[in-house]
């Protein structure tokens, strides 16, 4: 017996340009974000989240198919119409955010030469800021 399984799509917030030129560069560059994010998930050093969505917003701009089949993506999709709903960030992304954000700027402060620490403060309060930003947005 197979049982019947409901699926549901979310309907996606596309506002798309009528200009074929345009369609096409943010067609383009959410692939190149996408495939940026898909680096992310496999390299440490570098995030995933602005990157998809940031390919979220190029393709809502341009392709309702791509925009539709990453909004209901099966890792991806939750957090993009959370994002897209309410501008909310999961709390465990949140403290993930935070905690690689310290570690990259305590290796900064101790990498750096003396003489190019004004860089490492400048990294750690671009950081502070970050954070600040994160925890002031709703919990997904």
């Amino acid at each position: 017996m197979s049982q019947n399984k409901k699926v549901f799509y979310y309907r996606p917030k596309t506002n798309q340009s009528t200009s074929p030129t345009v369609r096409w560069t943010f067609v383009t560059l959410g692939w190149i974000f996408f495939v940026l994010g898909i680096i992310g998930v496999l390299l440490p050093v570098m995030p995933t989240a602005p990157f998809i969505l940031l390919a979220a917003g190029c393709w809502a701009r341009s392709s309702k198919r791509f925009h539709f089949w990453l909004i209901n993506h099966k890792y991806f999709g939750k957090f993009i119409r959370d994002w897209e709903d309410r501008h909310a960030v999961p709390l465990y992304a949140k403290w993930l955010a935070t905690i690689m954000m310290t570690l990259s700027t305590a290796m900064l402060f101790y990498q750096l030469p003396a003489d190019m620490i004004w860089v490492a403060w400048l990294v750690a309060t671009v950081c502070s800021g970050v954070a600040v930003y994160l925890f002031r947005l709703p919990n997904a």
